[in-house]
């Protein structure tokens, strides 16, 4: 072998080694980097435990009571409410179900139109002796139509309010369902209550948003969350139990023009 192609061959060794050495350092990098993660995640993981075990123990410990379904309703109307709020009112529902109650403090300033819609159906009874049709695990639990097997609502749609960009929707969200080719906040009688964080509530936040916002639960989320617990095998469809909406009840109280402090998009007054 000449000098020439010894002294080659020696570089390429030489640079070979080079290679070796930092790709090595590389994968010891990547390693200690992962390391470092995975001991930052395990208490979020850790708490993430703690809690979901937490919640599914409440739950847990709520009884419900036994009923029968509940016979399904004519939709007596044909047409959208006239407007019955008072913007300076605060309206608040109470769910009564055979689980418990469940409290929502509708958002008047956000959805003027779909809470004037509920407060109006729920005023006349419709809601009344209806069932809760589906309970989708981790996710959802739907009610408010006048049949148990979730068709159908009050004889009308109307267009309610979606949430403002960057809003969306989150664990304790009530908004209204819509079929599947509806527009965006079409509305009738049927709502839902998210009551758990997960991949489906990370879609349902995908804007344009596409269902129309009533409220937020104020007072018995773990009913919600119980009456989700009858999720089927699935994880989405009627509940393997019947849980029954007894009666809707509207509660107002008078805001004080006062005390009563601005949204945090509106300026505050001079």
């Amino acid at each position: 072998m000449s000098k020439a192609a010894k002294r080659e061959r020696q570089r390429l060794n030489r640079e070979a080694r080079r290679e070796a050495e930092m790709a090595a350092a590389r994968r010891r990098r990547t390693l200690k980097t992962a390391r470092n993660v995975g001991l930052l995640l395990l208490p979020l993981v850790g708490l993430f435990l703690f809690l979901q075990i937490t919640r599914d123990d409440e739950a847990a410990a709520i009884t419900c009571d036994d009923v029968e379904a509940p016979a399904p309703k004519t939709p007596p109307f044909t047409a959208a409410p006239a407007t019955e709020i008072v913007p300076t009112t605060l309206y608040t529902a109470v769910l009564d179900t055979s689980c418990g109650k469940i409290t929502i403090l509708l958002d008047t300033a956000q959805a003027p139109t779909v809470v004037n819609n509920f407060v109006f159906l729920a005023r006349q009874g419709f809601y009344d002796d209806t069932s809760f049709h589906r309970a989708a695990k981790n996710f959802v639990i739907q009610g408010g139509a006048p049949a148990t097997d979730g068709s159908g609502g009050p004889g009308y749609e109307l267009q309610g309010e979606v949430p403002a960009p960057g809003i969306g929707y989150s664990v304790g969200s009530v908004a209204m369902a819509k079929s599947g080719d509806a527009a965006a906040g079409t509305t009738g009688s049927q709502f839902f209550v998210i009551t758990s964080q997960g991949e489906e509530l990370t879609t349902l936040n995908t804007e344009p948003y596409q269902y129309a916002v009533l409220g937020q639960v104020s007072k018995g989320l773990k009913v919600a969350q119980k009456i989700e617990s009858f999720a089927p095998e699935g994880g989405d469809g009627p509940p393997t139990k019947v849980v029954l909406l007894r009666k809707v009840t509207i509660k107002e109280t008078t805001a004080d023009p006062a005390t009563t402090t601005a949204p945090a998009s509106v300026p505050p007054a001079s």
